[in-house]
């Protein structure tokens, strides 16, 4: 039984730290060895994440004036026949009327994949454009409906100028076509 108890006294001595007394009993004493090791560790931590801060260049050195920007989001093109063709006939697109239908044949007004995805009303093909974002799939891929519709137009303005004087022999035959309305 001595040896027992023997070795609980030694099992606990090893899970806490005892002290003796003026009494000559065991009591329990605090360990604060790990929790000093401990805070030592981040003391050391911060101090070298101080110094290496304060070490740093100054990015700003003074800020002498402040103002404060509001971005206001635009919107984009109501995605209707009226609302398409509003925007092609704003932005100069010859035969409005014409361009929306092929809107309404290419992508449903924006309805279909590449026309959701790719804000692609026209199915164009992916080409190397100011208006262009990226490519989705063979088509291009726009920001916004706003950007595919200006480049329908850059693109209708493009072959309007290699018509001039090839395809018609009236000299006005461009302009004529983009009064029509």
């Amino acid at each position: 039984m001595a040896i027992a108890n023997l070795y609980y006294v030694i099992l606990i001595k090893k899970i806490m730290v005892l002290k003796i007394n003026d009494d000559l009993q065991l009591v329990r004493y605090r360990d604060m060895t790990k929790g000093f090791w401990v805070s030592v560790l981040i003391n050391i931590l911060l101090g070298s994440g101080l110094i290496y801060y304060s070490q740093l260049p100054e990015k700003i050195l003074y800020i002498t004036h402040t103002k404060t920007v509001e971005a206001v989001a635009e919107q984009d093109v109501k995605l209707t026949d009226s609302g398409i063709t509003a925007e092609l006939t704003k932005n100069g697109a010859v035969l409005a009327a014409m361009a929306c239908a092929q809107s309404k044949i290419e992508s449903n007004h924006g309805k279909s994949n590449v026309g959701q995805q790719a804000k692609n009303l026209f199915g164009i093909t992916y080409h190397k454009c100011k208006f262009v974002a990226g490519k989705h799939g063979v088509y291009s891929k726009y920001n916004t409906y706003r950007d595919c519709i200006k480049c329908y137009i850059h693109i209708q303005n493009r072959f309007l100028g290699n018509i001039h004087l090839k395809y018609a022999s009236d000299p006005t035959y461009v302009e004529k076509l983009k009064l029509t309305k």
